[in-house]
């Protein structure tokens, strides 16, 4: 009888905690937006503080005269996010959206037609790409290193093509870039099309998820059977055709190409990819979130310069940004683990 007596009453003490842990109330928690969710969040305060400090940005005009840099960045994002998918980095950019821009201007009046110019763009670029990824996977040179010194061919060879004199692009490819339709302009119809086309083939068939398995973790991937190789430069591949349409799509509606037409498109470019949430340790990735992100920092530059500000401030808001954004995305893990160290 005792023993019964005594098991009910080691019973009792975990009953009342049970009950007095489930009494306990729910903590608030962040709402889930998922890993690349926040970037509209910050788009969409960026345009409440665009309307409120500097109503001039959000007219018509000036959000379509935005809007084709802004897709433009776009593009040059996509390639960017591909390339850090594969844990690398294309700092080609410069000279790629250059190059691309003299090439098509050159060959469009060279042979007279558009469609030969821009194929033959994009097959010379496509061969530069190939060239930096295997220069970064088959010999293993750091991303950084090896692109850099390819980037530094490019732009000796716009300056050899041109010699230091802006060339013209061929009437035809300034009216497409000028182009509208359905009330936007062309060049963000043609970032979106590029940037949809990343987004199914990374996510929605089997060469994307063998794409993000190589990325995640290349030795699995290898041990795997998938032809690790083959991805990584295809990353480099898929990054400069990016380029290159920037390339001719900017120096379409500038209406002239030099060497220094791709000197925007690098820095910002990566900020976006950071800004949309894209992790440099490679696999995991948003084509879309960086998009976003370009039109988050096309408009941040926007609105600085509706304030007055130079150069110098638009580079330090840049740098604001990408720092607010990492900590943003890293907010939600330190909560956690502050959380378990307070317990």
């Amino acid at each position: 009888m005792r023993k019964v007596m005594s098991n009910q009453a080691a019973v009792v003490p975990e009953t009342s905690s049970s009950s007095s842990s489930s009494s306990k109330p729910k903590r608030a928690r962040l709402p889930a937006l998922g890993e690349f969710g926040w970037i509209w969040i910050g788009l969409a305060l960026l345009f409440l503080v665009s309307l409120a400090v500097a109503p001039g940005t959000m007219t018509r005009g000036s959000i379509l005269a935005m809007l084709p840099f802004a897709g433009i960045l776009a593009i040059v994002a996509t390639g960017q996010t591909l390339v850090i998918q594969q844990r690398g980095l294309d700092m080609s950019a410069i000279g790629m959206v250059s190059l691309a821009g003299v090439l098509m201007a050159r060959t469009g009046f060279a042979f007279g037609s558009l469609t030969v110019a821009v194929v033959f763009t994009l097959g010379v670029c496509a061969v530069v790409g190939i060239v930096n990824g295997t220069l970064v996977s088959r010999l293993a040179i750091t991303p950084l290193v090896a692109t850099l010194a390819v980037n530094a061919l490019l732009i000796g060879s716009v300056r050899s093509l041109t010699g230091s004199v802006p060339a013209n692009v061929p009437a035809v490819m300034q009216t497409i870039s000028h182009a509208q339709l359905i009330g936007l302009p062309a060049n963000v119809l043609i970032a979106f099309a590029f940037v949809v086309t990343a987004w199914i083939i990374t996510r929605k068939t089997a060469v994307g998820r063998k794409f993000v398995a190589v990325g995640v973790n290349p030795r699995a991937a290898e041990a795997a059977g998938v032809r690790v190789l083959w991805y990584r430069i295809g990353a480099y591949v898929a990054s400069a055709v990016c380029f290159s349409a920037a390339g001719m799509l900017l120096a379409g509606f500038i209406g002239s190409a030099s060497q220094t037409s791709g000197n925007d498109y690098l820095l910002p470019a990566i900020a976006a990819v950071v800004v949309g949430g894209t992790p440099f340790t490679g696999g995991k990735g948003s084509v879309i979130a960086s998009a976003v992100a370009a039109l988050f920092m096309a408009q941040l530059g926007q609105l600085v310069l509706a304030l007055g500000a130079g150069d110098s401030v638009q580079l330090l808001v840049q740098a604001c940004a990408i720092l607010l954004a990492t900590l943003i995305r890293h907010l939600p893990a330190a909560l956690r683990t502050f959380r378990r160290f307070k317990q």
